[in-house]
């Protein structure tokens, strides 16, 4: 078996279904497993994944998507493991573009595009930001894709691996509690030990707007916590503080004649102050008492 599809789940019911059908619609005709791992959901997400008939593990307590996407990994297969969200959707020919991707002579590690869905007004200002995986600026306007096509950044909601490379590196960070900052320490560790990252934008994977502003203080919140782990664990941060301010150029120059633009710029602003706040908990309060 070449591909094991790892899904962490938590609290998925509303929109586990969809990502499940379109993974059995997949042209891909060769034998395939998904797994998902249920977080100690209290809905009917178990319900659901054996009404599709796919592998289902569970965590014995909530621990967040690094310890889930670790979990399926050491139950996999698949040869190579393909990570994707609950609450995303993957297009019809998505294993088989990882399958050509993947082929002898080429990286062990694929990153694919994330599509952003039209939403509302703010829905749409929110994906304007460029996350998750670029958000509806795009990929390459977030992070540094080189001319034949490596990047130094992962997204887990659309990216392939070799396990054996995963289970060499020990999978994903779990001191990381939020879905966000893991994937980009995994791909901090894999450039590190020599590997490289090919980002291949027609492998595509869709994603829901988030269109909540309360839920989007909530996730830059949790940014700022994850943000801070991360530079608890790098040395060498200048080239990421590097990387965010031209990303944050990026935000800017490619929205600026948008009409949503002063949307757009109050949401960056608001999320750069959340964020601070988020750093600073994580830094002075977290594991304390």
């Amino acid at each position: 078996m070449k591909f094991s599809v790892i899904v962490p789940a938590y609290n998925a019911q509303s929109t586990l279904p969809a990502l499940l059908d379109s993974l059995a619609r997949q042209g891909y005709r060769e034998d395939f497993e998904v797994i998902v791992v249920d977080d100690c959901s209290t809905d009917s997400t178990t319900e659901i994944c054996r009404r599709f008939g796919c592998g289902l593990a569970c965590c014995a307590k909530n621990k967040g998507p690094a310890r889930c996407r670790n979990l399926g990994a050491a139950q996999a297969a698949g040869e190579f493991l393909v990570f994707t969200d609950s609450d995303c959707t993957v297009s019809a020919d998505w294993l088989q573009s990882f399958d050509r991707a993947l082929g002898p002579g080429d990286c062990e590690v694929i990153m694919g595009k994330l599509v952003l869905l039209p939403s509302t007004l703010m829905g749409d200002g929110i994906s304007a930001l460029g996350f998750p995986a670029g958000g509806s600026l795009g990929f390459e306007k977030m992070w540094r894709v080189t001319e034949d096509g490596y990047t130094s950044s992962l997204s887990s909601c659309n990216f392939a691996i070799r396990r054996d490379i995963f289970l060499k590196l020990g999978g994903f960070d779990e001191s990381f509690p939020y879905a966000g900052g893991e994937d980009s320490f995994l791909a901090h560790r894999l450039l590190e030990a020599g590997y490289r990252i090919k980002y291949r934008p027609e492998i595509v994977a869709f994603h829901p707007a988030r269109k909540s502003f309360f839920d989007f203080l909530r996730w830059q919140f949790q940014r700022g916590v994850s943000s801070m782990i991360f530079a608890e664990k790098v040395p060498r941060k200048s080239k990421y503080v590097s990387l965010r301010l031209w990303s944050t150029k990026n935000v800017i120059k490619y929205n600026l004649h948008d009409r949503r633009f002063p949307l757009i710029l109050l949401l960056l602003a608001t999320s750069f102050a959340v964020q601070t706040a988020g750093f600073l908990f994580a830094k002075y309060f977290r594991n304390r008492g």
